[in-house]
């Protein structure tokens, strides 16, 4: 038995890397407990697509903070990975390698019975303070954030870490490089 077993309840509040940049973050959303469908609706709508390539869907996925723990999660749980171009328009096939990134970002989100859980936003450049600060208020969820001093980050166990907590302490996040 794990000494500190992880649930599914502090899996689906954590929200992974807030790895976004170079692009207001309402041009690729997610939200923590939406539904696979509603994401898609709208990252569709605005030009995004899914990766449906087993190559390029290998090579996005190595370094993922989730794939540690991916096999406590319950048989329900997938990862769908999205990619939207920086300029908003739909990406051609030739755009979409499998061993370097084109020019936008990645939307990783694992969905367990359907709802978003764990959601990595991640581009090829560093994210602003101001970008990360977007991020955060379109996570808000009529609440606020508040971070964390380095001795309320180590007192509290976590499967991926994280930096910020919103009030309701529901969602978590953290910014990890790019």
């Amino acid at each position: 038995m794990m000494k500190y077993p992880i649930q599914l309840g502090t899996l689906a509040a954590v929200l992974v890397g807030l790895l976004i940049t170079s692009m207001t973050p309402s041009t690729l959303e997610a939200r923590i407990s939406e539904r696979r469908e509603s994401i898609e609706r709208r990252l569709f709508d605005s030009g995004g697509i899914v990766y449906r390539d087993d190559a390029i869907k290998a090579t996005r996925r190595k370094g993922m903070p989730y794939l540690r723990f991916f096999e406590l999660l319950p048989s329900s749980a997938e990862v769908r990975i999205y990619f939207k171009t920086a300029d908003g328009r739909r990406p051609t096939s030739s755009e979409l390698e499998d061993e370097r990134m084109s020019a936008g970002w990645d939307l990783h989100v694992v969905y367990v019975n359907g709802k978003s859980a764990v959601e990595v936003y991640k581009r090829s450049q560093g994210i602003s303070e101001f970008e990360f600060n977007q991020l955060l208020a379109l996570h808000a969820g009529g609440s606020f954030w508040k971070r964390l001093s380095k001795e309320e980050m180590a007192e509290t166990v976590s499967a991926f870490g994280f930096e910020m907590v919103r009030e309701d302490g529901q969602v978590r996040a953290k910014k990890n490089g790019r």
